[in-house]
């Protein structure tokens, strides 16, 4: 189910002030962790299109996804290092939840590795959890590296 928030831009801007200034005063590991709520605020606005869901967003919001952590099971950790459009010709069906495909690059942690041509429960700290299709990269300068084709 998807939900919106109405924020009106007065609220978003004395909330937004005043976690500005509660940061200025805030010890700097604080400050971080209000930084971040901040920045949790300002993408929830209804300026900015809420994600219900990674396993139906587009390229754009996976887009803005890119440097994020994801976690498999057994405490697989892998980052989101980036997001390419893939050259698609013709009409796409009006059914697919995306208006093009694209292919999504990520990086185990150091030293961590993951058998590709698989399905994983993959969970996002913000997002949820998700199934991927994980193949290795056929690049062999990047061995360790997974994609995941979105269409």
């Amino acid at each position: 189910m998807k939900t919106e928030s109405n924020v009106s831009r007065r609220s978003l801007l004395l909330v937004a002030g005043g976690v500005a200034a509660a940061g200025a005063l805030a010890p700097s590991p604080v400050r971080n962790v209000i930084a971040r709520g901040a920045q949790d605020l300002l993408g929830s606005s209804s300026a900015t299109p809420r994600i219900a869901s990674l396993a139906t967003a587009s390229y754009e919001q996976w887009l803005g996804q890119v440097g994020s952590e994801f976690a498999l099971g057994g405490g697989v950790r892998m980052q989101l290092s980036g997001v390419r459009a893939l050259a698609s010709g013709g009409e796409r069906p009006s059914s697919l939840p995306r208006d093009r495909a694209f292919v999504a690059f990520f990086e185990p942690a150091a030293g961590q590795t993951i058998a590709g041509d698989l399905i994983y429960s993959v969970s996002h700290a913000r997002h949820g959890a998700l199934q991927l299709f994980l193949s290795a990269s056929p690049d062999p300068r990047t061995p360790a590296r997974m994609l995941a084709v979105f269409n």
